[in-house]
């Protein structure tokens, strides 16, 4: 009993020790190692380096520009587990639409626009000439093959995350920068029930040892590698937003007379990811970090198609000044090449490697549909966006495997990858709510090493 005792005893110090490390002043940044993602010296080849110096401002200023600030979505749609009244008691918790505000050329079809192979080409639509008039013909091949592209754009095998759709009345635009994800006072039963939703009933558990307490202390124990990666995405997902809420948090005014400030709360913060209530806090820290290679893997991925996008919002030197900021962007990324790696994935046993697909894809579509059940407006909107961001990364990831949907056809008769306006959006968009996170943990590292250095911190 002793020895078991002193063993226990060393492997709290050893953990606390781990801890407090990744928030010594000369142990500070984060490094993806091969799939983990692990404290390391701040080096310029490290994530935070590379983020909070270079990426993080190009990133911001991108997010600000027209195409990027709009968002449509459909706010009122109905939680479709359970009934929900969707009262929150806060003023924080409303939020704006904006459709008179949104350029006109956001308000064309969903399809994003795409550069022609050449500036030659003629829409269908346009007057033809009379000695080579244009041929609108098709063949009962062709009209089959079209069918095809319709069925699969109809089809969910590739969405990982519920759609509105984008033609709908109930959608409305909303403009980000006047509804920053932050501090709402949303909080009690119907959060609660979110999340456990979420981690109870559509995160993989480990079986046949799966803890009860999953969601006091959640964890990828005895999961293969997809598995593994779906967790972590849910847990980067909420520790991003845990970030965000502690960055930005609110004290009311003293008796609640007058207006209240905004501040770091960095007791929240140390509360979350230190070991004070559990020892997976750090684990959930990196999680967020996992979750950003991620999504930079997807952006360079869809870079080729992105760099066809015209960005089109009617204002042609805005729209030239878009594409420019995405082509250094780009850059930028491809300079830091420890990205998410997904070949990985979905190996071996074409059967067992289908059906694991769907069903990563399938508990995933479930969590995205859950946000619908968000009884906070403001929480409800980034919640929705930020699924969607993530479901547009893991469609741009995982599309051209070979069980894909978009392979489910004859060779060379591969439905064409499509990317709406919205997705976009939104993929960029959760990009930046990663992005800020950790330049938020750069800060809070910055407020908190006075305290390290002295022993009083839990982290």
């Amino acid at each position: 009993m002793l020895r078991k005792a002193i063993l226990t005893g060393l492997a709290v110090v050893l953990i606390s020790s781990l801890v407090n490390a990744q928030f010594d002043e000369k142990r500070q940044c984060f490094c993806k190692e091969n799939e983990a993602v692990e404290p390391c010296d701040c080096s310029s080849d490290s994530i935070d380096v590379f983020n909070n110096e270079v990426l993080h401002k190009k990133l911001t200023r991108l997010l600000q520009r027209p195409f990027f600030r709009y968002y449509k979505v459909n706010m009122d749609k109905q939680c479709p587990f359970w009934p929900d009244d969707r009262q929150c008691g806060s003023k924080e918790c409303g939020i704006m639409t904006c459709d008179d505000e949104v350029p006109a050329g956001l308000k064309r079809p969903a399809v994003v626009t795409t550069k022609a192979s050449n500036g030659n080409e003629k829409c269908a639509g346009d007057t033809a000439n009379t000695f080579d008039p244009v041929d609108r013909s098709l063949s009962e091949g062709e009209k089959q093959r079209h069918a095809e592209w319709d069925e699969h754009d109809r089809a969910d095998h590739d969405k990982f995350c519920e759609v509105d759709d984008e033609e709908s009345l109930e959608m409305h635009y909303v403009d980000l920068l006047k509804n920053p994800e932050r501090y709402t006072g949303y909080k009690g039963d119907s959060a609660l029930r979110v999340w456990k939703s979420i981690y109870q009933e559509n995160c993989f558990k480990p079986d046949p040892k799966f803890d009860k307490n999953f969601l006091i202390n959640p964890n990828n124990l005895g999961l293969c590698l997809e598995k593994r990666v779906f967790y972590r995405l849910i847990s980067g997902l909420h520790s991003a937003i845990t970030i965000s809420i502690s960055a930005h948090n609110y004290k009311p005014a003293p008796a609640g007379f007058g207006t209240g400030t905004w501040y770091r709360n960095v007791e929240m913060f140390a509360g979350r990811f230190g070991t004070k209530w559990s020892w997976e806090g750090p684990q959930r820290l990196r999680n967020v970090y996992f979750t950003f290679l991620l999504e930079l893997r997807a952006i360079i991925k869809a870079a080729p198609y992105l760099q066809n996008e015209l960005f089109y919002t009617g204002n042609e030197k805005d729209d030239s000044e878009t594409r420019a900021a995405i082509e250094d962007l780009l850059e930028t990324i491809r300079e830091h090449p420890n990205h998410f790696d997904e070949q990985y994935m979905f190996q071996g046993v074409e059967a067992q490697a289908r059906e694991l697909r769907e069903e990563f894809r399938s508990h995933f579509l479930n969590i995205s549909r859950i946000m619908d059940c968000v009884g906070c407006d403001k929480c409800r909107l980034w919640g929705k966006l930020q699924t969607h961001g993530m479901g547009t990364a893991l469609k741009i990831l995982f599309s051209d495997l070979p069980y894909s949907h978009f392979r489910s056809v004859e060779p060379g008769r591969e439905p064409p990858f499509q990317l709406t306006r919205n997705e976009v959006v939104s993929l960029f968009q959760s990009l930046g709510r990663y992005s800020s996170s950790i330049f938020e943990v750069g800060e809070f590292r910055k407020a908190m090493l006075p305290q390290t250095t002295t022993g009083h911190t839990d982290l």
